[in-house]
């Protein structure tokens, strides 16, 4: 399933002749993408044509022209422009010149990641395009959503993902599409012949993934002992992760908790998850590890990062040293 409005076209086999794909949420895009690419595949017997393009790199029109040139087998061609929202009003009326005489064997996609759903609407040219059922949202899915979304991934590769699994996958994955359903995959050849995926399949998979000792070295920041941590960093130096990477994710970590008891008690929930840019779940995971710390502390977490930064940046010591140090000191305060 890429989208439900491309799927219908396909059905119908009423595809348009160019679509406007917008949204930040790059794995459901580029999906979308590949399910076109298939569809005009199985169509013609052969492969389209792809050419992609980056603006500003070609005008509209230069790129607009492409799709009106035939290939030499007189195949289909499918034609993406990627970043198509920096080009200036002006330039787009190209778009509108094209949808009024198209190309007959080519199908052009123009992707806009940074554009909303309102943008659209009350844009001249795109909001023809949504009108015309050509313009196609991939927004990031809401905390509602995660779930089923990754039951019915499941499904799709012939299991059943329970919902406990499935809240499991994300606690310690994240909502990051694309590495949700990379770890996903993983899963189902880790369970085998299993058909039902549970928690404990997740647990024992995840503590072999950077994603899943990531999380837990972040989620022990304010343990009283630091075995946690430490095991956690064991296990992602021996993954091969760059102690510069561990720095900063935990730098991160401590900005989210700063942010958050800075704001959590005049914000609401809903307003303090768009701030800190967070699914609303993992707000609420932040509460008790903040009520850990003092704002005091935490800056002086982060300056403490800032420094085995540098160390680690101009000392030969061995940096397993210099980290493990930083997280015995990583506690609550």
């Amino acid at each position: 399933m890429s989208h439900p409005i491309l799927e219908r076209h396909l059905e119908g086999r009423k595809l348009r002749p160019l679509y406007l794909f917008y949204g930040e949420e790059e794995f459901l895009l580029d999906r979308a993408l590949r399910r076109l690419e298939a569809a005009l595949t199985e169509a013609s017997g052969e492969a389209p044509l792809r050419v992609v393009r980056e603006a500003p790199e070609v005008s509209l029109e230069e790129f607009l022209a492409e799709a009106r040139v035939s290939t030499l087998w007189g195949s289909a061609q499918l034609l993406v422009l990627r970043r198509v929202e920096t080009y200036p009003p002006k330039a787009l009326a190209a778009v509108t010149a094209y949808l009024d005489h198209p190309a007959l064997h080519s199908v052009v996609v123009l992707v806009a990641p940074s554009l909303k759903v309102r943008d659209v609407e009350k844009h001249p040219v795109f909001g023809r395009l949504q009108k015309e059922e050509a313009a196609l949202g991939f927004s990031r899915l809401r905390e509602g959503e995660l779930l089923p979304w990754l039951a019915q991934e499941a499904k799709r590769l012939g299991k059943t993902l329970t919902q406990t699994a499935a809240q499991r996958l994300v606690e310690v994955v994240g909502d990051n599409l694309s590495e949700l359903h990379q770890e996903l995959k993983k899963l189902v050849l880790f369970a085998g012949d299993e058909p039902t995926l549970t928690p404990q399949q997740v647990s024992q998979l995840a503590s072999h993934s950077r994603s899943y000792n990531i999380f837990a070295l972040v989620d022990a920041l304010g343990e009283a002992g630091a075995a946690r941590r430490l095991a956690a960093l064991d296990h992602l130096l021996d993954l091969g992760e760059e102690p510069a990477r561990i720095l900063a994710m935990l730098a991160r970590q401590l900005r989210l908790l700063i942010r958050y008891k800075e704001n959590a008690s005049q914000t609401t929930p809903a307003d303090l998850a768009k701030m800190l840019k967070l699914a609303p779940w993992q707000v609420k995971r932040l509460n008790p590890q903040a009520q850990k710390f003092t704002v005091q502390a935490l800056r002086s977490h982060l300056r403490l990062l800032h420094q085995v930064d540098m160390s680690l940046k101009t000392s030969t010591a061995n940096p397993r040293v210099w980290l493990e140090y930083t997280l015995i000191r990583l506690g609550a305060g």
